[in-house]
């Protein structure tokens, strides 16, 4: 889910001239009913949150959050410009992100994540309660909406260089080799007919991360 965030913004009290300010609940978006969820109704999936600058020089522009009366404290996008959401309580109590990038050019995404660490070896209970997790919660969000609006399909696994090996495991031991390989993604959809009474699924080697995607 990606928004292009219309910066048109107050100017006074800012890290740097010139910079923007918008409440971040609209960077975080859901974050705050995210956590309202009950732990078990959420504890299989997470949010995922990406910010970064477009168009030239749109890897330079900074991003800083603040309570009112607060210094200002930079937030360093990490890799594919992922970044760590605030407390929901900060949040809550209108918390602030000024960035230094002209109106139009900031990007936010927000998506479906597994909890779970990335790792060689996934229960495969573990990605089918992601999976109906991230679907309730949604469908609570969107109520009467969710019944035209895109859900979550699948999960993408994402790898440094080319995609491993990768297979489900049953519980004879048999094994079954997965096919839906991109490159460098490999996708997997846990209630797939095929995959029926299997147990884990194994990566010769563990994902950077995994998304679970939203499509029709």
């Amino acid at each position: 889910m990606i928004a292009a965030l219309a910066m048109a913004l107050a100017l006074a009290g800012t890290p740097v001239p010139d910079a923007r300010i918008v409440p971040a609940e609209r960077v975080f978006a859901f974050w705050s009913q995210y956590n309202a969820l009950p732990e078990e109704e959420r504890n299989a999936f997470t949010l995922r949150y990406g910010l970064g600058g477009t168009g030239p020089g749109g890897e330079d522009w900074r991003f800083w959050t603040a309570l009112e009366g607060e210094d200002w404290v930079e937030i360093t996008p990490g890799p594919e410009g992922v970044v760590t959401p605030p407390d929901p309580d900060r949040l809550a109590a209108g918390l602030r992100l000024a960035t230094d990038a002209p109106q139009g050019a900031v990007r936010a995404e927000v998506q479906f994540a597994l909890s779970a660490a990335p790792a060689r070896v996934y229960a495969l209970e573990e990605l089918q309660a992601a999976l109906a997790q991230s679907r309730a919660a949604l469908r609570r969000q969107l109520g009467l909406r969710a019944l035209i609006a895109p859900r979550p399909r699948r999960i993408d696994f994402t790898f440094e260089g080319p995609a491993p090996d990768a297979f489900a495991v049953f519980a004879d031991g048999r094994e079954l080799e997965l096919t839906s390989v991109f490159e460098n993604v490999i996708q997997l959809d846990p209630g797939a007919r095929e995959l029926r009474g299997a147990q884990t699924i194994r990566f010769a080697r563990a994902p950077l991360h995994a998304v679970i995607v939203v499509a029709n």
